[in-house]
């Protein structure tokens, strides 16, 4: 029995050093829900900013110009350290990415495998040269040695390949330019008489609001600025 398990062992350390093609994922719902998850933070942290300056703004708060700038700091290190982790997370994952693409030349693709394009004429690719095929593997063609079955050759892309099974892109970061995102309809921020300051009626089931210094209109239902309409 210990002689079984020291072959087994020695047989996968002697194993060619040479990835398998293998079809990579695009997990775009989870993709969308790190999205959301990370503009919902920014959305929060933006909101608690209006919160508390609509707080201090009040008669008789009792805050200070220091306390102000003190609270103004703290989002902005809040704000900054979100950042932060967003950029190096989508850092992680685009070396990653570019890992798999350097791995490519030293992959091994067998003639069973379901990567082999089985029909080039279907992608408009030529016919494969002698002892040689193609296969798809992480979103790019490649020309691969039959007798080796490994890669020898990473096609350039064309804009008639397919898109499908090509990596996705770095997520866009969080943004921060729509300033506190939420306002409710019974919020202080919002403006009562937009004719008071030369600002048309606002749309039906829209209003206006004064936040981060900024006038926006925002959509009553959803509560989310649509757009800035001007400096307040």
């Amino acid at each position: 029995m210990i002689r079984i398990v020291l072959l087994a062992g020695l047989a996968l350390s002697a194993a060619p050093a040479f990835a398998q093609a293998e079809t990579l994922p695009r997990f775009e719902a989870l993709e969308q829900q790190l999205q959301t998850l990370e503009q919902r933070q920014a959305d929060d942290l933006g909101a608690a900013r209006d919160r508390e300056r609509a707080r201090a703004a009040l008669p008789g708060s009792g805050v200070s110009e220091a306390e102000r700038g003190l609270h103004d700091l703290d989002y902005q290190r809040q704000r900054n350290a979100l950042l932060l982790q967003a950029e190096q997370d989508r850092q992680r994952v685009q070396r990653e990415r570019d890992l798999a693409a350097a791995a490519l030349p030293n992959m091994r693709v067998a003639r069973s495998s379901t990567a082999v394009v089985t029909s080039p004429e279907a992608y408009l690719l030529p016919p494969a040269p002698p002892g040689k095929y193609y296969a798809r593997v992480q979103g790019r063609f490649v020309l691969v040695d039959g007798a080796s079955e490994l890669v020898e050759n990473v096609l350039p892309a064309q804009p008639t390949d397919p898109t499908a099974d090509v990596p996705a892109g770095p997520r866009p970061l969080p943004d921060f330019s729509l300033p506190g995102r939420r306002v409710s309809p019974n919020s202080v921020l919002v403006i009562r008489d937009p004719g008071a300051i030369n600002l048309p009626t606002a749309p039906a089931g829209q209003f206006y609001a004064r936040v981060e210094g900024r006038i926006v209109l925002v959509e009553a239902r959803t509560e989310m600025p649509l757009s800035v309409v001007r400096p307040g």
